[in-house]
Order: C-alpha cells, then structure tokens, then sequence
C-alpha cells in the first residue's frame, strides 16, 4: 500500500527504475560535455511539450505555431482559447524550469501553478488558483443517442477535494522510502483522480510531473518532451487510467506506474540519441556540413540539385552523400535517377500503444509525414456488449454480425490505395475465453499499402475504420499496434 493505492512491485518495474537511474548517474558528465547542444535541445523540447499537452486538451495549434506564439508573447493579442492555454503552459512551464528548487509541494505552490496557467483566460478568471466549486465529471458523449455518460467521477467539490488534497500532500511529505519516481508517478495519478480544479487538471498534473521529477534530480527530463511522449500515447495514457480508477478505491496502479516509467525509458533513451547525433555532426567537414544543412531544409531533395544549389562538383557530392548514408546521418530514398535524401531524423519505435473504435467513434486516422513513420497492427481485443458464458456465444454473433476492417491511404498528391474489406471474423480464430488475437500477418502501413512509383510522396494520410451492416455494434475493437512517429 503505498497513500491510498496498491502497487505489485515485480522485477521489471525494479528494472526500469534501474534504468532509469543509471542514466542519472551518467548525466552530470555529459551536462557538462554537452552545454550548448543542451541549451539548443532545451529550446526544441519546451516548444513540443507546451504544443502537445494543450493538444492533448484540445489545442488545434501545431509546434510551429506555439513556436511562432512563444517567441513574440510579449507583442501577441492572446484572443483565442489555444493561444491563451499555450501562453499559461510556457509561463508556467518557465517558472517551474528557473525555480523549482524553491517550489514547495504544498496545496498553496499547487493554488499558485493553476493561477500562472489559467491567467490568460478571461473563461476561467472566476476558479483560477482555486479549487473548484462546481462538480467535474469526466464524460463520455454518445453522438448518435444525444446522451453523456459519466468515465470517471473525481472527488466532489468542496471538504472532500480540500481533505484529499490535504492527504496527498501530506503523504508525499511524509512517505521516504518509496522510489521518488514511484512517488511522483503515484502524486501525478491522485492528482488526476482528486481532479482539484474546475478546468486545467490534466495540464497541471504533466507540469506537476516535470516539477516533481526535477526536484528529486531528473535534470534531463528538461531537454525532451515528456508531454510528447504522452500525446503520442494519448489512446494509451486514457486507457491505463480508467483502468486502475475503475478499481477504486484501494486499486492496483502498477498499469499507471509502469506506463509512467515507460515513458521515461523512451525519452531517456530519444536523448540519448540525439546527443549521438549532434556528437557527429560536431566533427563534420564545412562541406559535410553545408550538405547536412540543405538537405535538412530541403527534404527529399537529389544529388544533382544539391550540387547546382551549393556548387560542388557532382561526383564530390555523390561521395559525401554515400559516406553520411553509410554514417546514418542522412537516408536514401530510391534509385536511379530518382533517388533522394532526407536527414535521418531520431524516431523511437513505441511498441504495445492501443486505440479503441466502438460504435460512436468508428475510424482512426494518423498522419505518417516521412518514410520512417509507420504504424503497424498487430493483435485485436473484441469487447462484448452482452453476457456470454460459452466463447460460441459470442463467437458465432460475431460472424452473424458482419463487422469488418477498413484501410485506407491517401498520399500527398491524392492517389488513394485501400486494402480489401477485411471480416474481423476471419482475421481471428474464436476459441479461447479470452478473446484477444494476434494477427497472424501484421497490417503494416505503409508496407502493406502500395502506391506504385509514387509510394514517397508524403505526408501519407491513413485511416483505420470498423464497418457494419448494424446500426449498433455488438462489439468495441481494441486494436494493438507498434508505431515510429516523429
């Protein structure tokens, strides 16, 4: 029992935190190695995790908008919601990277850190730095029927959010043994589950997370994005959620704290990565390095361009061009007269990510912008809407019900390709009580989608989409998928 949840330590959580760990202990040297690279990728990660926590939230506003918002904050008239959320995040994502040494974890610094994000909404003027005054339900709409239905009900307003509040924090003051990362993951979930304040919860929860891991001496979490990371396992980050909530109280949380960990793992390692890469391009040639920059402002471009632009001899440039290839620091793309190149960009390969189609939101679409982007579906979790003892009972619905896959792609210059209607039914084979399913061959997109010639043309715009002939689905589908995006 660690404040009011549960949690199964096992060895690989025991891992992970050792992982995690021993990357701190190398991290004093390399901060000192690597100074001015790190102030380079401080910049980029503030950037992509102000964008994509207000995006988890609902923003519409892109990297190079919040980019283009935060360097001329001072001059911009914040008149619409997104740009107002994006300005609290950066402020107070400022204060807690330049003073959260002297941040205490009290409900008053917490008051304070709601007040700094919400202060440019005129909407949320009357709740911010406080707790809320209205009940804050976390719904679920059902569009065709017109109805919501309550996902997760947090603690109600008033004693019962002050007194919860009150005990996390005096757990956190009190509690010394456990990991400090466990401690954070576990504050960072109560947060969630008390839901403290009218509106902003999630955003201060991933603020609060960065804050606490700061404090316990995680300096890197600064220089990558651990909001990316979320908002690229969005479906996931809900999911393990409303699983350990449903379960209250008194739940296990090793799913909540095992993704948390996980995440951590990715961006260590994604940094890790990227210092490697600026390493070499460190050590390049003044031509090396002209190269490298135009083929990163000009992706996709081919040798003989490149020579015109920069005015090198095409043979030289052939030759530097093999030789950074071979070095990974750009890819090839293509043959012949039709090969061409972009810079070989850092892309972490998330395994085990979920998205869930049910009758009220039956598609999902990603947005693959480079030939290193892929999504693969590997295994299917069927959720029946009806009791059922006997695996033919909804065995044999299932193939009654004539629920079928859809893939479809469309690539930047509009060709379509789309895989043939697939039955669910025969994808799998029903004769377990569990119904989960491995796919015995992997929808693989792009690979299994082809364009023909033009198959490089990206971004490639692709949707997954479950069809019926009944209006209402018996089933949900969970779908299991890997995925590299940037």
């Amino acid at each position: 029992m660690i404040h009011t949840v549960n949690l199964n330590i096992d060895w690989k959580l025991v891992a992970n935190l050792s992982s995690i760990d021993r990357f701190e202990g190398a991290w004093t040297a390399i901060e000192k190695r690597e100074g001015q690279t790190l102030k380079q990728l401080k910049s980029i990660a503030t950037v992509r995790s102000v964008g994509a926590s207000t995006r988890i939230e609902g923003s519409k506003m892109n990297d190079e908008e919040v980019k283009l918002l935060i360097e001329n904050l001072k001059t911009s008239k914040l008149e619409d919601r997104d740009a107002q959320e994006v300005a609290g995040y950066f402020e107070t994502l400022s204060i807690i990277s330049e003073s959260y040494r002297d941040i205490s974890i009290t409900e008053n610094s917490i008051k304070s850190l709601h007040n700094t994000l919400m202060r440019h909404s005129e909407k949320d003027e009357w709740h911010r730095g406080n707790y809320k005054q209205l009940s804050n339900a976390v719904e679920a709409t059902n569009s065709l029927a017109g109805t919501k239905q309550i996902v997760f009900q947090p603690a109600a307003p008033g004693h019962p959010t002050e007194e919860a509040m009150r005990k996390l924090v005096e757990w956190y003051a009190r509690d010394k043994e456990t990991h400090p990362i466990v401690r954070s993951a576990i504050f960072v979930y109560d947060f969630l589950n008390i839901h403290p304040f009218q509106d902003g919860n999630g955003r201060l929860s991933r603020l609060i997370a960065t804050l606490l891991l700061l404090k316990h001496g995680y300096s890197w979490v600064e220089f990558v994005s651990f909001e990316h990371e979320i908002e690229a396992r969005k479906a996931e980050y809900y999911q393990v959620l409303m699983e350990c909530q449903s379960h209250r109280p008194g739940e296990d949380v090793y799913a909540w704290v095992t993704f948390f960990l996980n995440c951590l793992n990715n961006i260590q390692e994604n940094l890790m990565k990227k210092l490697e890469t600026k390493g070499r391009l460190t050590q390049l040639s003044p031509r090396e390095s002209s190269l490298y920059s135009f083929i990163d402002s000009h992706p996709g471009s081919r040798s003989g361009e490149i020579a015109k632009k920069l005015r090198i001899p095409l043979p030289t440039i052939k030759k530097l061009l093999m030789e950074m290839v071979t070095a990974k620091l750009i890819s090839k793309h293509g043959n012949g007269p039709g090969t061409h190149y972009y810079v070989e960009k850092i892309t972490s390969v998330r395994t085990d990510l979920v998205f869930i189609l049910t009758n009220q939101a039956n598609i999902k679409e990603f947005i693959l912008l480079n030939s290193r982007e892929f999504v693969e579906i590997k295994k299917l979790i069927l959720t029946p809407h009806f009791d059922w003892v006997r695996p033919d009972e909804w065995a044999s619905k299932l193939i009654n019900h004539g629920l079928y896959l859809k893939v479809k792609a469309t690539n930047s210059i509009g060709q379509v390709v789309e895989l043939p209607t697939t039955s669910i039914a025969a994808m799998i084979s029903p004769t377990h009580y569990q119904p989960v399913f491995t796919i015995s061959n992997p929808i693989h997109i792009p690979k299994t989608l082809q364009f023909g010639q033009r198959a490089n043309e990206y971004p490639i715009k692709c949707s997954v989409e479950l069809i019926s002939a009944k209006t209402n689905l018996d089933f949900d589908v969970t779908f299991v998928y890997d995925a590299a995006l940037d």
